[in-house]
């Protein structure tokens, strides 16, 4: 079971490793954890120098390795039971349909049956060690060093700016398991997409919006909850505390910014001059010459 050529993960994911003449590529979905010691399974000790690998939980990998028509692609997952034992399961697609294989046994089981799937008759065996990348030793340093790290702060405890880096790190993560959780639910051709989700942590509300902006109709979206506002009227207070009970309504400051925004565009399609009448002598406006000079119209009208 000896690899070589490891690309070094974390820096890189997918990163390529070596085994036994075969490139494999790895792409770590979820990194998974150890569970602890008296939980903890070992995968069997068949190679010459007894080599045992640590088997994780909750650990997904995308693998892939061969070329051409004997290109395989597939998701390797490892999940414990209650009773502690691990499932290797492996999707795959095949036909434009989606499959898994699963085996309680060991991740070679899952390997085989997932090969005698794609093709009946091949004689061929896989290492399933390899197969879910189990001997990278990056990926289970990696995986050490987080089971070691201490455990996040209370978010309470957090500055309101690292509250909102934790949301969004954790929002950008929810996108990243939709994309690859999306085939083992939806034909390719469905083009799911996400949109928004929505979250609480500790009575502060989150909502992230996975759409590509539109400026054009998001300043439409505003300038009419602007106008709303003005007709209304509805008070800046007011309109504050509706904001906080609706998160997804545009926030006080957008309002504010949409005003200025409006007024700037509107004094530039209609300027607007400003005379101060009170500083303005009259004599100096009366210096030209009357468009009436027929007397009698002129006393008329006076």
């Amino acid at each position: 079971m000896s690899s070589s050529n490891q690309s070094k993960y974390p820096e890189n994911n997918p990163f390529l490793l070596k085994q036994n003449n075969t490139n494999y590529t790895y792409t770590i979905i979820k990194e998974g954890f150890y569970p602890s010691k008296n939980i903890i399974c070992y995968t069997s000790a068949r190679s010459r120098n007894g080599t045992q690998f640590k088997i994780p939980n909750k650990y997904l990998v995308q693998t892939s390795w061969g070329r051409g028509n004997l290109r395989h692609t597939i998701k390797c997952e490892i999940e414990y039971e209650l009773d502690g034992q691990p499932v290797f399961r492996i999707w795959f697609e095949k036909n434009f349909q989606q499959y898994v294989v699963e085996s309680k046994e060991s991740p070679t089981k899952a390997a085989n049956e997932y090969l005698r799937s794609k093709n009946p008759n091949t004689h061929a065996n896989l290492s399933g060690i390899h197969v879910f990348g189990l001997n990278a030793t990056d990926v289970e340093k990696e995986r050490e060093k987080k089971n070691h790290s201490h455990s996040f702060k209370p978010f309470n405890m957090l500055s309101e700016s690292m509250k909102t880096k934790r949301s969004r790190s954790f929002s950008i993560h929810m996108d990243t398991i939709f994309q690859n959780e999306t085939l083992n639910f939806y034909n390719s051709s469905d083009q799911p997409v996400l949109q928004e989700i929505r979250f609480n942590v500790q009575n502060k509300n989150y909502l992230a919006n996975y759409c590509d902006k539109n400026e054009e109709k998001e300043n439409q979206h505003i300038d009419a909850f602007t106008k709303v506002i003005d007709q209304g009227p509805i008070s800046r207070d007011a309109y504050q505390n509706l904001a906080a009970l609706q998160p997804e309504l545009p926030r006080d400051r957008v309002i504010l910014n949409a005003r200025k925004r409006i007024n700037e565009e509107m004094s530039q399609k209609i300027p607007i001059s400003i005379l101060n009448i009170k500083h303005t002598p009259l004599a100096s406006t009366i210096n030209e010459a009357p468009d009436i000079e027929d007397q009698e119209i002129v006393e008329e009208i006076l």
